[in-house]
């Protein structure tokens, strides 16, 4: 186990002597994602990680207005294949549905962000909450993985896939609809 953390350790080592920017390629997604609103100057009140001892109940309550759990199996990442009927899709060729997403969610609504660092460790999840704008600035700047922005009210879900559609489901399919029109 040690071996293998020096064996990463220098990885990202290497890395930071080749290019400074690669050094966040080898870091997981939590830290990529606070590190990257560091960079932008997002404070902790716009954004932040949520604690391992409370995300459990949000994931619950997510899961149960949302998703179909077919077994205790279903995968995290695979939510948004696992959606309950009443969804709406867009398709976004150029995976850019993040830059549309103020037009979806009020920029006042504390909102909970789920992300994926599927590509690596489809196990590992974060919960993170904030607000749509401090979230639309760290996807501009870190968007190659899939993530969920679910109201903390519960009205409303949204899933980016890595196929490059938007899919919501709850209050959000309407202005989902609006959103088509004008694109």
């Amino acid at each position: 186990m040690i071996g293998c953390f020096y064996s990463y350790l220098f990885d990202i080592l290497a890395a930071a002597k080749r290019d400074e920017t690669k050094v966040l390629e080898y870091l997981h997604i939590k830290l990529r994602l606070l590190a990257t609103a560091k960079d932008l100057k997002i404070t902790d009140d716009k954004f932040d990680v949520i604690g391992i001892h409370d995300w459990p109940d949000v994931f619950k309550k997510i899961e149960s207005k949302f998703i179909v759990k077919k077994n205790t199996n279903t995968r995290f990442n695979w939510w948004w294949d696992n959606l309950k009927s009443d969804r709406f899709s867009l398709e976004f060729p150029n995976d850019d549905a993040w830059k549309y997403l103020h037009l979806l969610i009020d920029k006042d609504e504390k909102v909970w962000f789920i992300v994926c660092d599927s590509s690596r460790d489809p196990s590992k999840y974060w919960l993170f909450e904030g607000f749509i704008e401090p979230i639309q600035q760290i996807l501009g700047q870190l968007n190659a993985f899939e993530y969920y922005v679910v109201s903390k009210k519960y009205d409303w879900f949204l899933a980016e896939n890595h196929h490059g559609y938007l899919i919501g489901l709850g209050s959000v399919k309407g202005k989902m609809l609006e959103l088509k029109d004008s694109i």
